[in-house]
C-alpha cells in the first residue's frame, strides 16, 4: 500500500534536502524547495505542481507520521494464522511494515485502506522520471512498478479484519472533566480517541508509555514526562477496572 519502499522515498527526500548525499554541503532553503518541487511535480503532475510552497512544506513535515513501527511482527497480530494477517503480510509490507489493527478505530480503517490504495495506484505509474529515477535507482523503481494491488475481495477482507480488531472508539460523553483538553489534544494527533474502558489502569500506563516512545519513531513530537503522567492519571481514573 504505502511506505517500505515509499517510506524509503521519503527518507531519500530528507537526505537530499539535508545535503547529506555523497558528502555534498547542505542545501539552503531555496535549493531544497527547488529539488522537492521537481520531485512532487514528477510524482503528482499538475495538481501537486500547483501547490504553494507552504503547502509543500506542510506535506514534507508530515512525511513518516503515523507509519507502522518496524518492531511490529506478524505473531503480534490478532488471529495471526488467519486470512487477515496473511493479506496484511502479502500486500502492506510491499510499502511499509505491518500495521497493528489497534492503531486506529473501526471507522478510520476503511478510509485509510482506500487512501493507501489510491496512493499506491497513483505512484505505481509515475515513478521513474528523471528526478525519482536518479534518487532511487533502476532496481527500486522496478520493484515499485511491480507492486501488486489487492483484488476487491481481498480489500474487503482486509477491512473486515482490521475493523474486527480495531481500537475501541470513545463514546460521546467519555472525555469530560479536568485534564480532558490535554488528553484530547495529544491522543487525537494520530487516531480517534480510544474508549477509556479499552484498558485496565495498569494497561493504560503501559500503553501511554509505549505511545510516548512510539511518537518519536513516527516523527510526532513526543509527550513530555509531565504530559504522559497527567494523561495516565486521567485514563486510569476511567479505566475498565475502576
Amino acid at each position: 500500500m504505502s511506505g517500505g519502499p515509499l517510506a524509503l522515498i521519503c527518507v531519500t527526500f530528507g537526505l537530499v534536502a539535508a545535503g547529506c548525499a555523497d558528502g555534498q554541503p547542505a542545501m539552503d532553503a531555496e535549493q531544497t524547495v527547488a529539488v522537492l518541487d521537481s520531485v512532487f511535480s514528477e510524482l503528482g503532475g499538475i495538481p501537486t505542481a500547483a501547490m504553494t510552497r507552504s503547502q509543500r512544506w506542510r506535506m514534507i513535515s508530515s512525511v513518516g507520521a503515523g507509519l507502522p513501527l518496524t518492531s511490529f511482527q506478524r505473531e503480534s497480530l490478532p488471529e495471526p494464522n488467519t486470512r487477515g494477517p496473511a493479506l496484511l503480510q502479502a500486500y502492506c509490507v510491499q510499502c511499509h511494515w505491518l500495521p497493528d489493527p489497534q492503531m486506529h478505530t473501526a471507522s478510520e480503517w476503511p478510509v485509510l485502506v482506500r487512501r493507501m490504495l489510491m496512493r499506491a495506484a497513483t505512484l505505481h505509474d509515475r515513478l521513474g522520471g528523471p528526478v525519482t529515477e536518479g534518487l532511487l535507482g533502476e532496481v527500486l523503481i522496478a520493484g515499485l512498478g511491480a507492486a501488486v494491488l489487492p483484488q476487491p475481495s481481498d480489500v474487503d477482507s482486509l477491512i473486515v479484519y482490521l475493523q474486527r480488531n480495531a481500537m475501541p472508539a470513545a463514546g460521546p460523553d467519555e472525555y469530560t472533566g479536568e485534564g480532558t483538553d490535554l488528553v484530547v489534544q495529544k491522543c487525537s494527533t494520530c487516531h480517534e480517541l480510544p474508549s477509556t474502558a479499552a484498558h485496565t489502569a495498569a494497561g493504560w500506563e503501559d500503553l501511554v508509555r509505549r505511545m510516548q516512545a512510539n511518537m518519536g519513531a513516527m516523527d510526532v513530537t513526543p509527550l513530555t514526562n509531565e504530559e504522559a503522567d497527567a494523561i495516565i492519571e486521567y485514563l486510569k481514573g476511567r479505566a475498565a477496572d475502576q
